[in-house]
């Protein structure tokens, strides 16, 4: 089996910034941005992740993941926060969903000569 070679090229500075902007408006909203800001943070961690030599990009939405994250919340409440493993699951399982090789969502054109 053939090892894969991965490379992350963010920055702390970078990550600094996009945390403390995303943490701000999450607590002014009182938790409603969060999916908009986990969004954005994914975003962040895959343009700066690379495969081979392959960027990855992050195709998810807020709007995508408020449904999901607002049954985490309810799930959470109501079982007094025992279903933490299967949200977290739910939540990594969104992420993967909406991962992919940045190369493999552009369209090629091709030109005759």
């Amino acid at each position: 089996m053939a090892k894969c070679a991965f490379e992350f090229r963010g920055s702390g500075f970078g990550y600094l910034w996009l945390l403390l902007w995303t943490t701000v408006v999450s607590l002014i909203t009182l938790g409603l941005y969060f999916p908009w800001a986990y969004s954005a943070q994914q975003r962040w961690i895959a343009a700066n992740t690379y495969v081979n030599g392959r960027q990855l990009v992050f195709n998810g939405t807020g709007v995508g993941f408020l449904g999901h994250w607002l049954i985490i919340l309810v799930l959470l409440f109501v079982t007094l926060g025992l279903y933490t493993p299967w949200a977290y699951c739910q939540l990594k399982r969104w992420e993967t969903d909406n991962t992919d090789f940045a190369d493999e969502n552009q369209s090629v054109i091709t030109v005759s000569h």
